[in-house]
């Protein structure tokens, strides 16, 4: 009776469970896993997790080190009585906001030049000649302006004088004419703002209430609220040359090099188990001329393949998933044409055929599916594999594409992050960061292949 009792409570557990739980005794496939998990969440919940947006340009921060904060708002804020605001603050909840803001005095002065001598002096504002102008006297910036009243270079701090050479650096060769605007600062000032429903209801300036009002954001200085606080957009890992902010950055570009890493992986997992399948199981002459057309592919220089691709059908990402599966399925339909040659022969396979199953069935149905083992290991260890490819591709300049705009991958930004490393370093921010993460994430998932291979593996199982 007792032996009834231990039968019928004993649990069948399948090979591929039992393997599972022995991954879960393995601690470095554990590591790995959860490396993974963690980066996979955080790039999935990027749009949730990212108070800044990874476009967003600040152009007046420009390249900051991580943790510096700043006021939230964009180039250019637009308040209008009535309307809701054109910031990037979402007012709802706020009854007021007092910006403190930069004040300027802006002064334009025209140079003429003749023989290359400075010949004439203007300050436009009343038309004033000069005889003489030290670019440096009161003000702190002077600016060139282009023909569509924009701002260029900042000139260097230099005296002008009428009758003598235009000093080296201010101007280009053979140019007759200059623009400069000049800049001082004056004293800051408080203007308010009342909302009501996230509309403006009201605009106080130096006291006196105005209808509309354009802010530029390098010279709003603070945002704060009625009770005193402060309202700041931190920068966790700093901001690239143009402001952006990098740990978004960095989020939104494991989105695509693990979208990459992952649909590629697909593909060739289609490609090649369906192709060594079908190879193991028809065996003879069949199988030896799949193979032959397996080792001829594998003397074509895959990557120069993929970058012909992408030049001549364009770096879309549809292209790229196809490009980057297509180079992976040779060693995958190796592997599966193995396991096939050694599985066809068991027993069950013969039932199935006793039963009338077609080759069709017993290949999809029977073999495949008892193969999946080193599947899956294989198809952990070809995901960063892929990661790297496209890295490499995206550091050569063949960044991914979609409606004709460059998607930031992990492997963009680092090769952005070389670019703007600076002569000494300086900004090492911008490298360190999208490195770091993208080098995490393939020990994560080299870790993770190891272990599942170690837990399928019968002849690792036995020494253990």
């Amino acid at each position: 009776m007792s032996g009834i009792n231990v039968f019928m409570t004993k649990k069948h557990v399948s090979p591929f469970f039992k393997s599972i739980t022995d991954l879960t005794k393995n601690k470095l496939s554990v590591v790995g896993f959860s490396v993974v998990l963690a980066v996979s969440i955080l790039c999935v919940f990027a749009p949730i997790i990212c108070s800044n947006s990874p476009t967003q340009i600040h152009p007046w921060i420009g390249s900051r080190s991580p943790g510096y904060q700043s006021p939230p708002c964009l180039s250019e804020n637009v308040f209008t009585v009535g309307l809701s605001p054109e910031t990037s603050i979402r007012v709802l909840g706020y009854k007021a906001l007092n910006y403190t803001v930069k004040r300027s005095i802006s002064e334009r002065l025209r140079i003429v030049v003749k023989r290359g001598n400075i010949h004439k002096l203007t300050l436009l504002t009343g038309a004033k000649s000069l005889m003489e102008y030290d670019l440096n006297s009161g003000f702190e910036t002077a600016w060139e302006l282009n023909e569509s009243d924009e701002r260029g270079r900042r000139l260097p701090e230099v005296n002008l004088k009428i009758g003598e050479p235009v000093p080296e650096g201010l101007m280009n060769p053979g140019q007759r004419v200059m623009i400069v605007q000049l800049i001082k600062k004056a004293d800051d000032e408080i203007i308010r703002f009342e909302f009501n429903n996230e509309i403006v209801k009201r605009i106080r300036r130096d006291g006196t209430e105005i209808d509309k009002i354009s802010l530029k954001g390098e010279s709003i200085t603070s945002i704060r609220t009625d009770s005193g606080n402060v309202l700041r957009m931190t920068f966790l890992l700093g901001t690239d040359e143009l402001g952006r902010d990098l740990f978004s950055r960095i989020l939104y570009g494991g989105r695509i090099s693990l979208l990459i890493g992952i649909v590629a992986t697909a593909v060739s997992l289609l490609i090649g188990v369906c192709y060594g399948a079908i190879s193991g199981y028809s065996g003879g002459k069949i199988d030896q001329i799949m193979m032959n057309i397996i080792d001829i592919l594998y003397a074509i220089p895959f990557m120069f393949l993929v970058i012909i691709l992408l030049v001549l059908f364009g770096r879309n990402i549809v292209i790229l998933f196809i490009a980057l599966g297509a180079v992976q399925w040779l060693t995958m339909a190796r592997i599966v044409r193995g396991q096939i040659f050694s599985l066809k022969e068991k027993e069950f396979v013969d039932a199935a055929r006793v039963c009338g199953a077609s080759s069709k069935r017993i290949i999809f149905y029977h073999l495949i599916p008892n193969a999946i083992g080193p599947i899956i290991v294989y198809a952990t260890l070809t995901v960063p594999v892929v990661i790297l490819e496209e890295s490499f591709l995206a550091f050569i300049g063949l960044s991914v594409q979609f409606n004709g705009q460059n998607l930031d991958s992990w492997g963009s930004l680092v090769q952005q992050g070389m670019l703007s490393l600076g002569t000494g370093g300086e900004r090492y921010w911008l490298l360190i960061g999208p490195s770091l993460t993208m080098a995490l994430t393939l020990f994560g998932l080299n870790c993770l292949g190891d272990g599942l291979r170690d837990c399928f593996d019968p002849k690792t199982k036995s020494n253990r």
